[in-house]
């Protein structure tokens, strides 16, 4: 009877052995699932908030891919030159949202439009233009003039304020912009048909027949004055790499305080 009790209780002892080594087994192989389950849904999570952190930028679409919109001049600089490419439409849709301020300064002003002044740039010129916008108005500071170009247009550069500084286009704020425009980035502006036209080019010649006003030179402004502009709001890509921003034509200006 000794001999079988001594059995039976070896026979237990070793069934709660393998039992406890089943046991430690498995949770092992549990709280490995769980790190490994826990680490691949930190992996995912960090791919998804990175594709759709502020900033990010899906190169080669049409107007998508914009979470919310990148920080300024962040885009590739392209070299693309096609107003109607994938990167210069994603880029003006870009600045169709970030200029919304310009818009409702425009409304609350009402401050008058004038697409009549659209007809004096030929074809040939317009097709390098992607627009944004019909109409915007903006304020910020003068930092470059050139009064008169060839084409006859008055041109001039504006450090926008801050309700307007995210829209300026990745070219704006380029080595190549520094180079030909000082002042820093700034959003060009072009008023068309102020001048003698004496260019040579099939964009100029005869762009200006039968302008009759608006006469803007009285109010053409100097380097260093705080001003007021409504025009036509796009991005031209050919002017350099990344295209710059510009209002063109200028509708109206005015010379703040």
């Amino acid at each position: 009877m000794e001999y079988r009790s001594n059995s039976a209780i070896l026979v237990i002892l070793l069934l709660a052995m393998a039992t406890s080594a089943l046991a430690i087994t498995g949770l092992d192989n549990v709280v490995y699932l769980a790190q490994a389950k826990k680490s691949h849904g930190h992996s995912s999570i960090t791919t998804s908030s990175q594709s759709n952190k502020p900033g990010s930028f899906v190169p080669g679409t049409t107007g998508g891919g914009f979470a919310v919109q990148p920080p300024p001049g962040t885009e590739p600089l392209t070299t693309d030159t096609a107003n109607n490419s994938a990167a210069a439409l994603a880029i003006a849709h870009r600045l169709a949202i970030t200029s919304v301020n310009a818009s409702k300064t425009q409304t609350k002003l009402g401050t008058p439009c004038l697409p009549q002044l659209n007809r004096f740039i030929l074809p040939v010129k317009e097709a390098r233009f992607t627009v944004i916008k019909q109409c915007v108005t903006v304020t910020g500071r003068v930092v470059w003039t050139h009064y008169f170009n060839d084409d006859g247009d008055a041109n001039f550069n504006i450090v926008l304020d801050l309700p307007y500084k995210d829209m300026l286009g990745p070219g704006s704020y380029s080595k190549v912009f520094a180079s030909k425009y000082p002042g820093g980035p700034a959003i060009h502006a072009e008023t068309v048909c102020q001048g003698p036209v004496t260019s040579k080019s099939p964009e100029n010649v005869g762009a200006c027949n039968g302008y009759n006003g608006p006469n803007f030179k009285p109010v053409l402004p100097k380097i260093g004055q705080h001003v007021m502009v409504t025009g036509r709001y796009l991005i031209e890509m050919p002017e350099m790499p990344g295209g710059i921003t510009e209002l063109h034509p200028v509708y109206g200006i005015k010379i703040l305080p």
